[in-house]
């Protein structure tokens, strides 16, 4: 395990420290990297602060009472460079600097779930996109810089948390230039074209599949972007997915796109994203499990690994309920890492598996002690070229937090 050494330096916005890993890390997956593979930017040094410590919950303001807020994003509403992070009902300024400054919280004057910003080719600022569903909410920038009274624009049915737990922005059909909207959601992935005259026409595209986390990307080559994610196969646990297919794009937003199966899970698929993980020019598909109520180190963090008879399942690593990932490059060498956190368990760590460029991982671990839910995300957050780490927390969920990339 990675040791790490922790220096309290004060707060202004809340608690900062420095985080410095240091010694060699001893847990690995599959097999350790060669010895020479260069690394082109660290992903040693890391500042955390603590954005927010009084972050308010969905049940506080509207039924279920034990309901908290899915939704995370980040975008530049200023034009400044720096990002504001998005969650829930509240907007957090970016105070600039080193970000250690108070971050001013906006509140969107009405319970919604904001998860989603997109900003459409000549329009001059993001939009925020929340979910109080059935109804899908946009909040505007107006020409003073704040943000508008929000408006319905579409509709998706509810979850059986209300909201959905799975949402992205894409530009699924080439060539139309804008980017299209899809959400996770009762009855499986929906699309939405914000192009469109309101109320924006919404496509039922993914059928059955699960309102939890969804990869995009190109799974056939074909120039276009798919979907994918867990399925709740007819007459099992609806709950429970373990399957993971993806749904092939037709190039048009027409509805029940054809299901592929990529594989299976232990448990109950929950984070789900693809990419090229080996250089190989084929997609791969990474899955985090999640597991409840969470008392055991159940969870696995998969690979499944595309080959020419179809996908190789590898185990990345087994432990606490992981219900957080992303992929980036975070050390900047051309191929991508994954970012994931512990939602349950002791250490509750934060950790970059780093990847060879051949598809095996060597865990960093970045932190413990701070609960994540579906958070772990990777944005610049200070423009200055590295990527930063927001997160928000579910059994925590009055944290926001931030870990400050301070590579060199």
């Amino acid at each position: 395990m990675r040791i790490l050494k922790q220096l309290f330096l004060g707060a202004v916005a809340g608690a900062m420290f420095v985080l410095s890993a240091c010694g060699p890390a001893t847990e690995s997956a599959d097999q350790l990297p060669p010895a020479d593979v260069p690394n082109t930017l660290s992903t040693e040094q890391w500042t955390y602060i603590q954005i927010d410590s009084t972050n308010v919950m969905w049940g506080e303001f509207d039924g279920p009472e034990w309901l908290r807020y899915f939704g995370l994003a980040a975008a530049d509403f200023t034009g400044d460079g720096k990002l504001e992070i998005v969650t829930g009902r509240t907007v957090f300024r970016n105070p600039g600097g080193d970000m250690t400054g108070k971050w001013e919280k906006i509140d969107l004057a009405v319970n919604v779930d904001a998860n989603l910003t997109y900003q459409l080719i000549g329009e001059k600022a993001p939009s925020i996109l929340a979910e109080a569903l059935p109804e899908v909410i946009r909040f505007s920038v107006d020409q003073n810089g704040d943000f508008t009274k929000g408006e319905v624009v579409a509709r998706v049915p509810p979850t059986g948390h209300h909201n959905g737990q799975g949402y992205k922005t894409a530009d699924l059909f080439p060539g139309k230039g804008d980017v299209e909207i899809i959400y996770a959601s009762q009855g499986g992935l929906y699309v939405m074209d914000p192009t469109a005259a309101l109320p924006w026409p919404v496509v039922l595209v993914g059928a059955d599949a699960s309102d939890e986390g969804f990869g995009v990307a190109d799974m056939d080559g074909d120039g276009d972007l798919d979907l994918i994610s867990g399925y709740r196969v007819p007459g099992l646990d609806a709950e429970v997915p373990t399957t993971v297919v993806w749904f092939e794009n037709p190039g048009t937003m027409t509805p029940d796109w054809t299901r592929h199966q990529v594989g299976h899970t232990a448990f109950a698929i929950d984070r789900v994203e693809a990419t090229d993980l080996n250089g190989d020019g084929r997609i791969d598909v990474v899955v985090a499990e999640e597991r409840y109520p969470g008392l055991e180190p159940d969870a696995t963090l998969w690979a499944f690994m595309a080959s020419d008879t179809g996908f190789v399942r590898n185990a990345i690593v087994t432990q606490y309920s992981m219900n957080n990932l992303d992929l980036a490059d975070l050390d900047q060498d051309g191929d991508e890492d994954i970012l994931t956190a512990e939602h349950k368990g002791p250490d509750l760590a934060l950790q970059l598996w780093k990847n060879d460029g051949a598809g095996h991982f060597t865990k960093q671990e970045i932190d413990r002690g701070k609960e994540s839910h579906l958070g772990a995300q990777a944005f610049d957050m200070d423009g200055d070229g590295d990527l930063d780490i927001i997160s928000i927390g579910w059994d925590q969920h009055q944290f926001v937090h931030l870990w400050r990339n301070d590579a060199k």
